[in-house]
């Protein structure tokens, strides 16, 4: 196979498969690497394990996890039916990463020297099982505004506040702006904060709801 899985990733509904011209509806899509050219291409369950190989959607980072799929509200809590998964420590390491190292590092200004040479060794060579163990140490050490679950809800929720923000007119973008610098500032997200930012995104099209 020309294409490995590396990651599960937020997409709007204007993206379609890089594979077949159908749209990423659920608003989560797979990304692959072209093993030749590093290219990255964005697809569907479906086209993703034919482009891939079976079994090559198991076990890979998942950056979803604090969104519903459009019109398809999952269950299972904050890991969106993650179950058995959520116990492969490789995934999880490589998640802690990707959030740190990559995703927010602009946003939370969140990176760390330890963590960043660890994200450079795994995309040139891959991590060993004592990186893996000591990665995951780290996050289960980390202050609450870095830990796992919260990085995971903070891409999730600025990702999709700020294709609203795209969608709505500048004059209805007050409240929305308001509390992604409260989000950033404070680097967590209140629980009284999601009812009301799932109310103002409810009524706007290709974005979900916040979990």
């Amino acid at each position: 196979m020309q294409y490995q899985v590396i990651r599960r990733d937020l997409t709007e509904t204007t993206r379609k498969c890089d594979f077949c011209p159908q749209p990423l509806t659920s608003l989560k899509a797979y990304v692959l690497k072209h093993l030749e050219t590093g290219e990255l291409s964005y697809a569907g369950p479906t086209c993703a394990k034919n482009s891939a190989g079976e079994g090559s959607l198991s076990g890979i980072p998942d950056l979803t996890k604090f969104t519903f799929p459009k019109n398809d509200r999952e269950g299972g809590g904050p890991g969106g039916g993650g179950g058995a998964s959520e116990d492969n420590p490789e995934k999880r390491a490589i998640e802690y990463l990707m959030l740190r190292e990559y995703k927010l590092i602009d946003e939370l200004n969140c990176s760390y020297s330890v963590l960043k040479k660890y994200y450079e060794k795994h995309n040139n060579q891959g991590l060993s099982e004592g990186d893996i163990r000591h990665i995951n140490n780290i996050a289960a050490k980390a202050p609450e505004n870095l830990s796992p679950a919260t990085l995971q809800r903070i891409y999730n929720y600025l990702f999709w506040i700020d294709v609203a923000i795209d969608k709505l007119p500048a004059e209805k973008t007050e409240f929305l702006t308001g509390v992604r610098s409260t989000i950033v500032s404070k680097g967590k997200i209140y629980e009284r904060q999601t009812s009301s930012i799932n109310k103002c995104l409810e009524n706007i099209d290709g974005v979900p709801q916040l979990k």
